[in-house]
């Protein structure tokens, strides 16, 4: 029996046969893969031409826009991560350091470092270092770097520096060290403290040891500590390097302070300035008490207020030190200590003193006690003023009296002192030819033995010389020599007597004029002795520097070889060398002379009143050797 379907029409499951025999329902599947397989070429149909046709108008778009022709195409900006655009907000940094102190790190804005990763940019930086004593150091900066391996922080830009204790830097670059507490910087600095103010090149801060360095261009400038007397004292003076209660300025090409130690050393071409007085050494080193920058928190409460401020105790200039004062007077020495404590200023090692062109006293040790106004020189002591010499061992000059004493003692023996005076230059006065002329009428002229050089300058030798520059006397004391010329005079003590200012004070009068002599005065067993060997001796003598007039006085004995004549004063002429002998008339004198023949079998004595003369005649016939116009022996008159 036949059975009949369409074909188009597919009821069921198609299922294949094993026979040659296809059946209708077997096509369904092919046809429908067929079906959809002509739909997608038809689509490619026309797809494909239009991507071609796109393609092609792009490239020629492309071609023509590279050209110049045609309207151009909008870059497109494709989004890049940069470093720049990543920053983070208000980033915090802290740590420890070594010795158990804190540090804190804070900005507005930290931008991390690609090339370097442990490095970090910050802006608005503000910092602070704890030490373990609870002292903070703040730090602020406008831009900076902080490195996480090293513990640097890295500062750029308005700087400022400032500590609990008083500290204020201001800083353009600086280096943190945050482990350490060093603060370095290598441009100049401005650092303000309690002692004052610190201008440098380059400067070290060492936090956790106190230590401060500065270095290239260093200008100091220190406050002194205001001290107010208590009641029932006075306020102290100082030593006479500047003036007191007024500002020390130094300059020094480098600084190293320890506040710990409380030293302050100034080194390289250092000058130090102080009330218009000026002191320049190489190097200075100053010791000082209270801090330079005050303890605060847990060790605040042990401080006294006494302690707050420093204030100067020591100064210590060493190698080649040249001290001004601001009236000119200027010092010089190897080395200078200041003492403000014992109020004592010492110079030593080839010690100068000068004032004016022509003052100047030298030594091995100056030391000046304040307390008590002394000034005391030893060593091999030169002190000259013009072509005036003093020579000794040790002077002593009482600034406050102007007094001056100058000996030569030593360990071993008392020494003598020497002084050289030069005559003063200029003219004679005139001398009064009655004067003198009266002085000798009555007497007993002789030769010429006692000419000498009125130019000649005057040497003595003593034990000590004491010096009064308000009395304007020089007094030399103990086996005094005084020699002028061909002229000696001996005596127990001389006085010297001068007009001006002797200037071994070096104070600052006003009289700058130098020490001229004027007279000289000796007493206690005084003798004068020409240049051959003639004496006479008296109680006192006197001589006029000016007039080169010599008076000898008292029981006066002149002698010459055997011959003897006695009075009260016995006048010279130094230049023309004429001695006359007389006696100051008694009432009871009478002008006879009268001849013993008894006293001596070789001379005959002669007597009128006091006066007494014993003449050998042997020696009348000698000549006085070394005189121009010698005259055969003495002539001997009295007249009424």
């Amino acid at each position: 029996m036949a059975a009949i379907s369409d074909s188009t029409v597919t009821s069921g499951r198609g299922r294949a046969s094993g026979s040659k025999i296809v059946f209708a329902a077997d096509r369904t599947t092919s046809r429908r893969v067929a079906s959809k397989h002509t739909r997608t070429v038809r689509r490619l149909k026309v797809v494909l031409p239009l991507i071609a046709v796109g393609t092609i108008a792009v490239f020629l778009m492309t071609v023509l826009n590279g050209a110049g022709i045609g309207p151009k195409i909008a870059d497109i900006q494709i989004p890049q991560i940069v470093a720049e655009n990543l920053k983070m907000k208000n980033p915090h940094y802290e740590g420890f350091q070594s010795d158990g102190g804190r540090y804190w790190v804070k900005a507005e804005t930290a931008q991390q470092d690609l090339k370097t990763l442990t490095v970090v940019h910050l802006d608005g930086i503000t910092g602070d270092l704890l030490d373990v004593k609870k002292q903070k150091t703040h730090l602020v900066a406008k831009r900076g770097t902080f490195d996480n391996k090293a513990n640097t922080l890295e500062l750029y830009d308005s700087i400022n520096v400032t500590g609990d204790g008083g500290l204020n830097a201001t800083l353009t670059h600086a280096l943190v060290r945050t482990k350490e507490g060093v603060i370095t910087s290598d441009q100049p600095s401005t650092i303000t403290m309690g002692a004052g103010q610190i201008l440098s090149n380059q400067l070290t801060i060492r936090q956790k040891t106190k230590e401060y360095t500065f270095v290239d261009n260093v200008r100091t400038h220190i406050k002194p500590k205001e001290q107010t007397p208590s009641a029932g004292q006075t306020a102290q003076p100082t030593l006479p390097f500047g003036k007191s209660g007024e500002p020390i300025d130094v300059a020094s090409s480098r600084l190293d302070v320890d506040d710990n130690k409380k030293v302050a050393l100034f080194t390289g071409q250092v000058t130090a300035t102080q009330g218009g007085s000026t002191l320049v050494a190489p190097e200075m080193a100053v010791t000082y008490e209270g801090q330079v920058t005050p303890e605060t928190g847990a060790d605040a409460s042990k401080q006294t207020p006494a302690e707050g401020g420093t204030k100067v105790k020591r100064v210590v200039a060493k190698e080649s030190v040249t001290l001004t004062q601001a009236s000119g007077e200027t010092a010089t020495s190897r080395t200078a200590t200041f003492d403000t404590a014992a109020q004592l200023a010492v110079l030593e090692g080839d010690v100068v003193l000068t004032q004016g062109a022509d003052k100047k006293a030298v030594g091995d040790r100056a030391e000046y006690d304040e307390a008590n106004q002394k000034l005391t020189l030893t060593g091999p002591v030169v002190v000259t003023q013009g072509q005036n010499v003093l020579k000794g061992r040790r002077l002593v000059y009482h600034r406050a009296t102007s007094k001056m004493q100058l000996t030569a003692e030593t360990e071993t023996t008392s020494g003598r002192i020497t002084a050289h005076f030069i005559k003063p230059a200029g003219k004679q006065p005139a001398k009064n030819a009655d004067s003198d002329q009266s002085e000798s009428a009555e007497g007993i002229p002789f030769g010429q033995a006692f000419k000498t050089d009125p130019n000649a300058p005057y040497d003595v030798t003593s034990d000590r010389l004491d010096v009064d520059d308000n009395a304007k006397t020089a007094l030399f004391t103990g086996n005094v020599v005084t020699v002028q010329g061909n002229f000696t005079i001996q005596s127990g003590e001389m006085t010297a007597y001068y007009t001006g200012r002797s200037g071994l004070g070096m104070s600052d009068d006003k009289a700058k004029s130098g020490a001229s002599l004027t007279h000289i005065r000796a007493k206690k067993d005084v003798t004068v002795i020409s240049k051959d060997g003639q004496k006479a001796s008296g109680d006192w003598a006197e001589v006029d520097v000016k007039t080169n007039l010599a008076k000898l006085g008292g029981n006066v004995v002149l002698t010459q070889g055997k011959n003897v004549v006695r009075g009260t004063k016995l006048l010279i002429d130094m230049t023309t060398g004429q001695a006359t002998i007389k006696t100051e008339p008694t009432a009871s004198s009478e002008s006879s002379m009268v001849s013993a023949g008894d006293v001596s079998k070789n001379g005959q004595i002669i007597k009128a009143d006091r006066p007494s003369a014993v003449f050998y005649p042997g020696e009348f016939g000698k000549k006085i050797k070394g005189a121009a116009e010698a005259v055969d022996g003495w002539q001997a008159r009295s007249s009424r």
